[in-house]
């Protein structure tokens, strides 16, 4: 088993510290899809069970999955929708612990910097945004609406940002919340901030720009401070018609490096990873990560801001999970087949 890797081995391992994991998804185009565990180091996997998204936690401990229950559907006010279930994996193995048993859709945003909450969106139109106390399943419902991102401030306090539309609207903002629910703080008014990241120096998110004859506006990276202030643009990338944007992803812990992703609209299957250095006193231009065009999703980047884990390819082709450094150049194959992976580095 993978666990073997690194819980043999006696006492001259004891005070080594356990290699970096992640997680991915594979299956995605069968019934089943699973979750695996993988050392990154040295390849060695293991199939935790059932899920079609998943999260490993900061500390390495857990992997929080989401499992649609297929051919369980649920009669609810004259629909039919399908049932889903949030469970826990440990990542050396065994049987997952249910938390949250749903018969609405759910979507895995965030685990909180302590690996003890989940940010967790139930339903869609309208959705409850959930914190979720791993240990215990308590639950706080932060917001209710169109949930366009979330996530945890970094370090301790326990803040959220997210962005909420309300139902039948499509005018965006970004607030703030305690993880109870408490001292909720809109920091947007413009109707058109979504995709909210909170990093060490402040927030970035992506701002629309309507477009004539477009249905889908166009998205750059915006940037402000966490308590809303000194709202600016950060890029003026070029958006064609068929697509859409910039969309933050992951910060390093330093917030300087920053991972974003430019999409195409919902369903379009475009994504390609970049990089936006914020070192300087102004912002780099994004760069395309491994310049090959379309094909990679960011999934997320390393604390030290120096290595990005890619999925490269789209729901119609294969796919597989990648490493890149932030510098650029040919990505390394870490998981020959999977996608949508996560890790504790």
């Amino acid at each position: 088993m993978l666990a073997a890797v690194w819980l043999c081995a006696g006492g001259a391992l004891a005070a080594t510290a356990p290699p970096a994991l992640m997680t991915y998804i594979t299956d995605l185009d069968k019934p089943a899809p699973q979750v695996w565990v993988s050392d990154i180091g040295s390849g060695s996997a293991m199939d935790l069970g059932p899920a079609s998204s998943a999260l490993i936690s900061p500390d390495g401990a857990d992997v929080a999955a989401i499992t649609v229950l297929k051919g369980q559907n649920v009669k609810t006010s004259g629909q039919s929708v399908k049932t889903s279930t949030l469970s826990l994996y440990t990542t050396v193995g065994g049987a997952p612990v249910t938390i949250v048993y749903s018969q609405q859709v759910m979507q895995l945003l965030a685990w909180s910097p302590d690996s003890k909450q989940l940010l967790v969106a139930v339903g869609a139109s309208p959705a409850q945004l959930r914190v979720i106390v791993a240990a215990t399943d308590a639950s706080h419902t932060i917001a209710t609406g169109v949930i366009d991102g979330a996530g945890f401030a970094p370090g301790g306090s326990d803040q959220v940002v997210y962005a909420k539309a309300a139902v039948n609207t499509t005018r965006v903002n970004i607030y703030t919340a305690s993880a109870t629910g408490t001292n909720t703080r809109q920091l947007t008014h413009d109707g058109l901030s979504e995709y909210p990241l909170w990093g060490r120096n402040g927030i970035v998110y992506s701002h629309e720009t309507p477009r004539t004859k477009n249905p889908y506006p166009a998205l750059q990276l915006w940037f402000m401070s966490s308590a809303g202030s000194g709202a600016h643009q950060l890029t003026s990338t070029p958006v064609s018609a068929t697509l859409q944007g910039l969309t933050p992803i992951a910060f390093s812990a330093n917030g300087k490096h920053l991972l974003a992703n430019f999409v195409g609209p919902e369903g379009s299957n475009h994504a390609e990873a970049y990089a936006v250095d914020l070192s300087g006193r102004k912002p780099a231009a994004p760069r395309d990560l491994t310049g090959q065009g379309n094909g990679y999703i960011g999934d997320a980047i390393s604390a030290d801001g120096k290595t990005i884990l890619l999925t490269k390819g789209t729901a119609e082709a294969p796919l597989s999970i990648e490493t890149v450094p932030w510098a650029g150049g040919t990505p390394a194959t870490v998981a020959a087949q999977g996608a949508y992976a996560s890790w504790d580095l």
